[in-house]
């Protein structure tokens, strides 16, 4: 059997940049992230470019004897992952400089998450899908606790790393159970196997129960959402967008695998369950947010709730449902990734960098027992950002409404193409659950920009925001720019995920 590395360049080209910072470190291990950070990013794009120069989208092509697939499918959503992890680290610069954490380990542990990324979604064997989840997820509890001198950035990351522990076990409890029950380790065999079992093989059935468990931790859906608003609320914003996004495109590429492999042949039971699922986490999506008074919280249950939109897609079970979910996951990636640029660029600093905050216990309260909030944040600190910045009030304006699902932003599309296929299937009360929710989570996003674009200025002095640089400006602003193009030409990206399936063959 021949065994080619060219398939795998992506992957090396970050493995290789993560031993040449490693090295650099060694060598001089006073210096600043500056160095590592133009390295991260030069990896990260001759990643891509070889991504593309080395795969025939067209023809699937078997790598590490089945273990790894190469299709149109894991090229699209790979190059998702790298171009993501790019725009965040370049919108996060100066929040990272602001934060002291400017250093070479932070984007080594960026670019070893991405790896295990990478590798989930190229995976279609358990055990280099595993060896992925933990290498994306390991650095991600770091990561979360990055700002050693916050209280809550120690919290999350603490919640992060316990409730991710149990996940992973779960995961791996149901692995063996599939195993015990097929005698394979390989989604093919396992799928092959599978189609001859009814649904009265509890072993299987218990083992892709415990399966999907875990890959609902990763995609926060309730009830497996409770690490989410803590995590995005204490961990570094950069952070925070990299988790609500990059790992994200994994979980669900390796969720749609399941659904049109193991699980086809017991498409009844896992349906009621994504159901379940997509129901619970659209409610509490929609209601909880609505009391948040922090924006990265709010975010967070956002991202719960959109994971259930999404989940309408997945539980059709046909490609046409596949493909939505596909399609809402970019869209909402690309209006995540404006929110949270939006986000970066106002003059965020931890609590512990703040001079003239009060004290603060370990649970993060101050003297007056209040939780303390991290400035630029705050709902309150987009108050009349309009008249201080108009760019980054337009821009959070369209990720808002883009988030909402009003038309002609992307958003809208997104949500059209779920809750249509949904119909179609004749999942009606679904999809009527799905629209009611949408218009009781449209307050929380068109709260914000009221605040931005309608309200004054509170009374007293205002601290000034700090400047864009030029590259990021321009940047996020063509990809605000680009909620509102595609939203007008939604074809673009919805043929190129359905064609994408089309010539994948399979996810």
């Amino acid at each position: 059997m021949t065994f080619s590395l060219i398939p795998l360049l992506p992957e090396l080209t970050l493995l290789a940049a993560l031993a040449l910072i490693l090295l650099m470190v060694s060598l001089y291990p006073s210096q600043d992230g500056t160095a590592a950070y133009g390295v991260t990013q030069l990896a990260l794009w001759v990643a891509l470019l070889a991504l593309w120069l080395t795969q025939d989208f067209q023809n699937p092509q078997s790598v590490m004897g089945g273990m790894l697939l190469r299709n149109a499918t894991t090229l699209l959503m790979q190059s998702a992952a790298l171009l993501s992890l790019s725009l965040a680290l370049l919108y996060g610069r100066a929040s990272l400089i602001r934060q002291k954490l400017w250093k070479p380990e932070t984007f080594m542990l960026f670019l070893c998450s991405t790896l295990g990324v990478l590798a989930v979604i190229g995976a279609y064997h358990f055990v280099p899908l595993f060896v992925g989840l933990e290498l994306m997820a390991l650095p991600l509890y770091a990561m979360v606790a990055l700002r050693k001198d916050d209280a809550l950035s120690i919290e999350a990351g603490l919640k992060y790393f316990f409730l991710g522990a149990l996940a992973s076990g779960f995961m791996l409890y149901g692995i063996s159970l599939v195993y015990g029950a097929t005698g394979s380790l390989g989604l093919f065999a396992i799928a092959q196997v599978a189609s001859g079992f009814s649904s009265s093989n509890t072993l299987l059935l218990l083992g892709l129960i415990f399966i999907v468990a875990g890959l609902a931790f990763k995609l926060s859906v309730v009830p497996f959402h409770m690490w989410a608003p803590d995590v995005y609320r204490g961990a570094p914003t950069v952070v925070a967008l990299f988790v609500s996004t990059v790992p994200k495109l994994a979980a669900v590429v390796l969720l749609l695998r399941l659904m049109s492999g193991p699980l086809q042949s017991l498409m009844t039971e896992w349906q009621a369950i994504l159901a379940l699922l997509a129901v619970l986490s659209m409610i509490v999506g929609a209601v909880v947010a609505i009391a948040q008074p922090n924006l990265k919280r709010m975010l967070a249950y956002s991202t719960i709730g959109h994971m259930g939109y999404l989940l309408l897609g997945a539980l059709v079970g046909t490609q046409g449902g596949f493909s939505s979910a596909l399609f809402y996951m970019l869209t909402y990636v690309l209006s995540n990734l404006v929110a949270f640029g939006v986000l970066l660029s106002m003059n965020e600093m931890s609590d512990g960098d703040d001079k003239n905050a009060n004290s603060e216990n370990a649970s993060g309260e101050n003297a007056n027992g209040k939780i303390a909030l991290s400035r630029g944040s705050d709902l309150e600190d987009f108050r009349g950002l309009y008249q201080r910045s108009p760019l980054r009030a337009v821009l959070m304006t369209l990720a808002m409404l883009s988030l909402a699902g009003v038309p002609p932003l992307l958003g809208f599309y997104g949500k059209f193409a779920v809750i249509g296929v949904a119909l179609m299937n004749g999942f009606v009360w679904l999809s009527i659950i799905a629209i009611l929710t949408s218009v009781i989570a449209a307050f929380y996003y068109l709260r914000v920009v009221r605040l931005m674009l309608f309200s004054n200025q509170g009374e007293g002095e205002v601290e000034a925001l700090p400047a864009i640089g030029v590259i990021p400006r321009a940047v996020l602003a063509f990809n605000g720019f680009a909620l509102l193009m595609l939203g007008l030409f939604p074809s673009v990206l919805l043929d190129t995920t359905a064609r994408a399936l089309a010539w994948a063959g399979l996810i």
